[in-house]
């Protein structure tokens, strides 16, 4: 049987949980895609939690859609394969449909609590690799972002995102409806000038957890995520021979302390191929102007 917990009632619950999902459950899920889990995707594993790398493309939790498979789903079936029905799983953060990297569930309900003190605290720290492409000229607002986001000095961008208000789709903004205080940290690790704007690859510190917080933030200051179709920009023609075919945001690392053990964790997710050739791929482009 399905218990569903969309808004929890105690302060350790997590924000959706299954226990004991049947397989006549799972039959009736016709998925086009099916994401079946392996050794090769689970990141780190114990009695108590799991963290997986999630796929570009794959919700975090289930959605209106029931043909369309999910990270939560994909947990649960992969933990009955050692549990039978007495799987367990609670997803306490989740991670935008089109971003990859590394998420975690706990598998008892002994491990809600510290988990979940633990991201209404803001005490978990995760990175994330942002790769961005810009104008010639990007908008840098004086009073959100430093002169040059480009220097490889730290910077953050502290300012409130609401929603985008009567949008058909759900839409943030810098302000906008029921805005709420958002920072972010950014580093620049990569950067090259192309002929019609730049590519560049950011670390993202986020320190609040707003929904598409590094996206909004980094569109804000005119340096939008490559192949974000929400905040994005039309990629640049000097790239389009080489389009990633994929939003490119990945959830590098998570560290937290384990809520039972309480040793300190840090998990990394390894970034995923077609990062590392895209912007390789680019670099090679900027060396022949």
């Amino acid at each position: 049987m399905r218990v569903l917990s969309g808004k929890p009632d105690t302060h350790d619950a997590p924000r959706y949980c299954i226990r004991a999902a049947t397989s006549a459950d799972m039959k009736t899920h016709q998925q086009p895609r099916i994401w079946n889990i392996t050794q090769s995707d689970i990141l780190w594993e114990d009695d108590y939690l799991v963290a997986v790398n999630k796929p570009a493309g794959i919700p975090s939790q289930p959605t209106p859609d029931r043909s369309r498979d999910n990270c939560y789903d994909a947990v649960i079936r992969y933990l009955q394969q050692q549990r039978g029905n007495n799987a367990y799983a609670g997803l306490h953060h989740r991670l935008d449909v089109l971003t990859s990297g590394v998420i975690v569930l706990t598998k008892s309900p002994e491990a809600n609590r510290g988990m979940a003190a633990q991201f209404q605290s803001h005490t978990i720290q995760k990175v994330y690799c942002a790769i961005c492409i810009s104008a010639l000229q990007p908008v840098l607002q004086d009073n959100i972002a430093p002169a040059d986001p480009f220097s490889g000095e730290p910077f953050e961008i502290r300012a409130p995102i609401g929603e985008v208000p009567d949008q058909k789709i759900q839409k943030f903004c810098i302000g906008g409806k029921h805005r709420k205080p958002a920072d972010t940290e950014f580093v620049c690790e990569d950067h090259m000038r192309l002929r019609d704007g730049h590519l560049s690859v950011f670390s993202c510190k986020p320190h609040t957890g707003r929904t598409h917080q590094i996206r909004v933030h980094l569109s804000s200051i005119g340096l939008p995520i490559a192949g974000d179709p929400l905040y994005g920009m039309p990629l640049l023609r000097s790239l389009r021979s080489i389009d990633p075919q994929r939003m490119c945001l990945h959830a590098e690392s998570i560290a937290f302390e384990h809520p039972i053990s309480h040793e300190m964790l840090t998990i990394t997710a390894p970034q995923p191929k077609g990062f590392r050739e895209f912007v390789e791929k680019a670099r090679r482009l900027s060396q022949t102007l």
